[in-house]
């Protein structure tokens, strides 16, 4: 015979209180992860992955 186990009933977490310093600095991070990535960074980084992949392949 099993028993079946009830679910543990949803706690409340606590109201956190605002922090605009929070705010501001989650802001500013999603601002620049919005950002576009420069066209010489993403053309350096295909070159290491081209140079790594043709590493292991030897």
């Amino acid at each position: 015979m099993t028993e079946k186990k009830q679910p543990e009933p949803k706690r409340e977490q606590p109201a956190v209180a605002f922090d605009p310093v929070e705010a501001a600095l989650r802001q500013i991070f999603d601002d620049v992860a919005a950002e576009d990535i420069p066209d010489d960074f993403a053309d350096l980084v295909a070159q290491l992955t081209t140079k790594s992949s043709d590493e292991k392949d030897k």
